[in-house]
């Protein structure tokens, strides 16, 4: 992926996973604690793991974070909907296809959908070429709203 701006964040929503592996605390934090390292990214605190009670059964599930010098990594579990939502938001390029890889496996995810999106498109790495793309948007839109 041509990194511009600040960097990559891949949102990942999987269904039908493995109910016993989202309610595995111990499971959620080895996968915070060993992603960083398969993706080349440095972890500044061990991974926390935390349980939530919602209002119904269906809403609860345990939320997991791990902050990396590049960001942090986030994922948050519903066992009983089969459902995961993991957040990777990082400065630096990495492997998306490993780090998806990885994680259908962890937690056994029948399907999932994906979301990449480059954040902080002002950030001057090279100022010229955010201010190319910028404009190009803006142009872009200006279009579509005439």
């Amino acid at each position: 992926m041509e990194l511009f701006g600040f960097g990559p964040h891949l949102m990942i929503d999987g269904y039908d996973a493995d109910p016993e592996r989202l309610a595995d605390r111990e499971l959620i934090r080895r996968v915070l604690d060993e992603l960083p390292e398969r993706m080349e990214m440095t972890k500044v605190l061990p991974p926390a793991v935390y349980e939530y009670r919602g209002d119904t059964p269906e809403d609860q599930g345990l939320a997991g974070v791990v902050i990396i010098a590049e960001s942090h990594i986030a994922i948050h579990t519903f066992p009983q909907r089969g459902f995961l939502s993991v957040d990777i938001f990082s400065c630096k390029d990495f492997d998306v296809k490993t780090a998806l890889a990885y994680l259908v496996e962890a937690f056994g995810i029948g399907r999932y959908e994906t979301y990449l999106v480059n954040r902080g498109k002002e950030y001057p790495k090279d100022p010229n070429e955010a201010r190319m793309i910028l404009e190009g948007e803006r142009e872009y839109l200006e279009a579509r709203i005439a």
